[in-house]
């Protein structure tokens, strides 16, 4: 089981109804519902915005996509390539400022995105991430 409340996320960039227009921005999770698919993010000001997990998308496994790159190297151009390493080396130093810059990178290009984020209601399942709490909240 994996806590995702500070977890570092990005709203999908096409989410169409955003009520707090945050498309395509990195936030932080604040709370978490999964028994009413309700997560609570946090931008570092301005409203918490509210969302299902499908409208959210985080950094698919940092060895998964290593794998990932070094297999389809022949389907990409030199770019994609190169900004899906340089995104891999920022998630092996951790930390909310390579990941977020790992993130920046990700949003940059639609190709990169496609290849290096999932949405986050696939990593819960892929994670089997249990609801301890209905509501946990982030406090910095």
């Amino acid at each position: 089981m994996e806590e995702l409340t500070g977890k570092l996320l990005v709203v999908h960039p096409q989410l169409t109804t955003d009520p707090v227009s945050r498309q395509g921005q990195i936030g932080v999770i604040a709370t978490v519902d999964l028994k009413r698919d309700t997560i609570s993010v946090g931008f570092g000001g301005g409203p918490i915005g509210k969302y299902s997990s499908d409208a959210l998308l985080v950094l698919r496994d940092k060895n998964e996509l290593y794998q990932d790159t070094m297999t389809g190297v022949k389907d990409m151009d030199a770019k994609t390539f190169h900004d899906l390493l340089e995104l891999n080396m920022k998630q092996e130093r951790s930390g909310f400022g390579n990941v977020s810059a790992a993130m920046k990178i990700a949003l940059d290009s639609p190709e990169v995105m496609k290849r290096s984020m999932i949405s986050l209601e696939d990593y819960i399942s892929r994670n089997q991430i249990m609801d301890i709490s209905e509501n946990v909240s982030f406090e910095r």
